[in-house]
C-alpha cells in the first residue's frame, strides 16, 4: 500500500479521491460517473476492490472512510439542529 509521509493513506488522497471514496462507500454513484483516475488510485492503495455490483470498500478503505471528516449534520444531528435554529433566529431578527 502506498502511504503518505506520515503513514496515513487518507492524508495522501486528493480532494477528488476523497469524493470518489465517499461515493464508493455510499454506493449511490454509477461507476461511469466516477473519475477513472481516482478509482485506479484507490485500487492501487487497496482502499477499494471490484465486486459484482461495482467497486466496494476494503477493510482498509472502510477505516480511511470512517476517519474522513463528516458533513455537518452527520456527526451530531443535535449540533446541526442547534446551529440551524441559531441561523434562523438571526435571520428573523434581521428581517424585523
Amino acid at each position: 500500500m502506498t502511504l503518505s509521509a506520515n503513514g496515513n493513506p487518507a492524508s495522501s488522497l486528493t480532494d477528488e479521491e476523497e469524493v470518489t471514496l465517499r461515493r464508493v462507500a455510499f454506493g449511490e454513484s454509477e461507476v461511469k460517473v466516477m473519475r477513472a483516475r481516482d478509482l485506479a488510485r484507490l485500487r492501487a492503495l487497496r482502499l477499494i476492490e471490484d465486486a459484482k455490483d461495482g467497486p466496494q470498500l476494503t477493510a482498509a478503505g472502510r477505516t480511511v472512510f470512517d476517519g474522513l471528516p463528516k458533513p455537518i449534520g452527520r456527526e451530531n444531528p443535535r449540533h446541526s439542529d442547534s446551529l440551524l435554529r441559531q441561523i434562523e433566529q438571526r435571520l428573523d431578527a434581521r428581517r424585523r
